[in-house]
């Protein structure tokens, strides 16, 4: 097997992955290559936090952040509060509006879970999960690949 196959794999996995939640999110008013739906997700799961913290747990540069918060601010999605912990930063805050969506992006997340996982047994899952893992480590710390 070609070292390239590994790469093209991927690549095309997440073509496909693009395929299949792009539509549904386009339905919800989403836009997926900024984030949106992770960022909701998100909010959801967690809570408020400042743009900061979101943009790291949804690994989103901060200037990108800044636009899409901006655009599902003006959408009804969250709304900023000021940061009783700073004055220099908002706190971002899911709405009512932004929470329906936000259980919507998470049915579609776990109707792709399903479809990605059927027919792959659990120990497989693991293996990949590692596998995976060590793939995200090398191109997380380039140095430490070249080093092998």
């Amino acid at each position: 097997m070609e070292k390239s196959e590994i790469r093209e794999n991927l690549h095309a996995l997440d073509l496909d992955r693009k395929k299949i939640l792009r539509p549904r999110f386009m339905e919800l008013g989403l836009t997926v290559g900024e984030g949106q739906p992770r960022i909701l997700r998100c909010l959801l799961k967690e809570g408020k936090m400042t743009q900061r913290e979101l943009a790291d747990r949804c690994m989103v540069d901060v200037t990108t952040m800044s636009r899409t918060l901006d655009r599902m601010e003006r959408a009804g999605f969250l709304k900023r509060e000021a940061n009783p912990g700073c004055r220099r930063s908002h706190l971002i805050c899911i709405t009512r509006y932004g929470e329906e969506k936000a259980w919507e992006v998470q049915k579609v997340f776990e109707e792709l879970d399903e479809k990605i996982c059927h027919g792959i047994q659990e120990e497989e899952r693991k293996l990949l999960i590692k596998i995976l893992g060590k793939i995200r480590g090398n191109l997380e710390n380039p140095d430490a690949a070249e080093k092998k």
